[in-house]
């Protein structure tokens, strides 16, 4: 009888510790960032742009790179659906970060514009993609795909609208 009880506590200690190492490793999203950037055109047209996603808003923001610069900078509230919103935090959560890995290319290509991908964790540890400079990842379309079909769904203030003065 002894053996059968300690034998039931033992189980009954590692399930409720093994479910606390996944509750650790399974941290909500709080912000999810995306970051564009133009390449190597003139410089009063090159230009910033950022959706910075919460749980309840989402800000777009662009700016130029250039003191005399022709793009329509500034910072505007971006109306959304909060089901779809929902959806994208539930999907980037249930990703498996580990399987994602950098591919550096072997000759770097000159210019060209970037792109980055920035998930910040409730306990506010960041994980991120960078597309620049030719990189690309294995599986870093289970990042990139739900945010690029979230964002174009997204309908931009018409005073954003335009990237250009």
């Amino acid at each position: 009888m002894f053996h059968k009880i300690m034998s039931i506590s033992i189980l009954l200690l590692l399930m409720a510790l093994s479910g606390c190492q996944k509750a650790d490793k399974m941290q909500k999203i709080s912000q999810i960032a995306y970051v564009s950037e133009s390449g190597t055109i003139l410089p009063e047209l090159q230009w910033h742009e950022k959706f910075i996603v919460q749980q309840n808003s989402i800000t777009f923001t662009r700016s130029g790179n250039a003191d005399a610069s022709e793009v329509n900078a500034g910072s505007w509230p971006v109306p959304f659906d909060s089901e779809a919103l929902l959806n994208l935090f539930e999907t980037l959560e249930n990703v498996d970060l580990t399987k994602i890995d950098r591919i550096d290319p072997v000759d770097q290509p000159d210019g060209g514009g970037s792109e980055y991908y920035q998930l910040t964790y409730s306990n506010n540890k960041t994980w991120s993609l960078e597309y620049s400079l030719g990189a690309t990842y294995t599986n870093g379309e289970w990042i990139t795909q739900p945010v690029q079909d979230f964002l174009k769904t997204l309908q931009l203030p018409i005073e954003a609208s335009n990237r250009y003065k």
